[in-house]
């Protein structure tokens, strides 16, 4: 039997750097809850992120808001614990498709996963992120892990700002039995800012726009569908819009863009994107034709992990 999130709630709050375990970070029997902070093992040092050079990167403070279950005392709460030696394991013969739902204590940019198993065949294989954006999960990442003892990372490519994260582990490396893995752990990216320069403000004011649709002054036409839209976003968001709605093109005095050589959902996915940076959960590959045709930065890169794969014959597993 394993006990329910409703009555259990982990966290781990870190930052890496000189860590210490505070008399609050002990069992609390009254409600579960259970805090922790990792120890400075070797198995502890972070991962370089020297590369990102521009920003500054700690461990989320986290909580598992769902998980698929146990196996006896090999409990979910073990995986956010990145300095205990204890691990969690899977229900007898579930070794797909376990699923976890890690909760933030805000919204953050995630430059990383890394994980840890005992490198043996129980240790996960395949794993996928998701986050879940404007209340649809958003699909941004799968890959494989090697067959090995040490912490192991997944870098993120993909922008996403979101406080619920959805990590897969979809297979292990063979064995029939369990899954099996020790910690996990979220390496959230914040900008080196002035304190009062609220990193957030600019896209919260965007999504606005693109809900609202106030003021605007042009209108893109696909098919039988007409988008209302603002001449200056489009401009900051595409150079091929911006000569487009240059003053002696007829696009920008005729005020209106047709496209005819795409679908209407994936020019509103577009235009979505334009304006928010999400790519929709629902987003097909006709976006990724605006994303080249357009010339607008980042479209490709984040709506190609979305969108379906041409089928050719029978479906690859994992």
């Amino acid at each position: 039997m394993h006990r329910s999130e409703s009555q259990n709630t982990y966290d781990w709050l870190s930052t890496w750097g000189p860590e210490s375990r505070r008399a609050s970070d002990s069992m609390r029997s009254d409600r579960g809850d259970w805090r922790a902070t990792p120890g400075r093992d070797s198995s502890s040092v972070p991962t370089d992120y020297s590369d990102y050079s521009d920003d500054h990167y700690v461990a989320a403070n986290v909580k598992i808001a769902s998980h698929p279950g146990h196996y006896m005392n090999h409990e979910a709460c073990h995986l956010i614990n990145a300095g205990s030696m204890e691990y969690w394991a899977s229900l007898p013969g579930q070794t797909r498709d376990q699923a976890f739902v890690f909760e933030f204590e805000q919204g953050h940019v995630l430059a990383a996963v890394e994980w840890k198993d005992r490198g043996d065949g129980m240790g996960v294989q395949r794993l996928a992120l998701e986050a879940k954006v404007n209340g649809e999960w958003q699909k941004l990442s799968t890959w494989t892990a090697s067959r090995k003892p040490d912490w192991q990372v997944h870098k993120m490519t993909m922008s996403i700002r979101s406080s619920l994260w959805r990590l897969t582990f979809h297979s292990n490396h063979g064995d029939e039995n369990h899954l099996v893995v020790q910690a996990v752990r979220f390496v959230t990216k914040i900008q080196k800012t002035e304190p009062a320069h609220n990193v957030g403000y600019p896209q919260k004011i965007t999504r606005q726009i693109w809900g609202d649709r106030r003021f605007t002054d042009v209108e893109v036409i696909c098919g039988g569908k007409t988008f209302p839209v603002h001449r200056a976003v489009l401009a900051a968001a595409s150079t091929v819009f911006a000569a487009m709605l240059d003053t002696e093109m007829k696009e920008s005095q005729a005020r209106e863009i047709i496209i005819s050589d795409s679908d209407e959902e994936s020019v509103q996915h577009m235009l979505e994107y334009i304006y928010t940076g999400c790519v929709a959960e629902r987003a097909g590959c006709g976006m990724i034709v605006l994303g080249h045709k357009y010339d607008i930065p980042g479209l490709v890169e984040y709506a190609s992990p979305v969108a379906p794969r041409p089928e050719f014959g029978a479906p690859s597993g994992f």
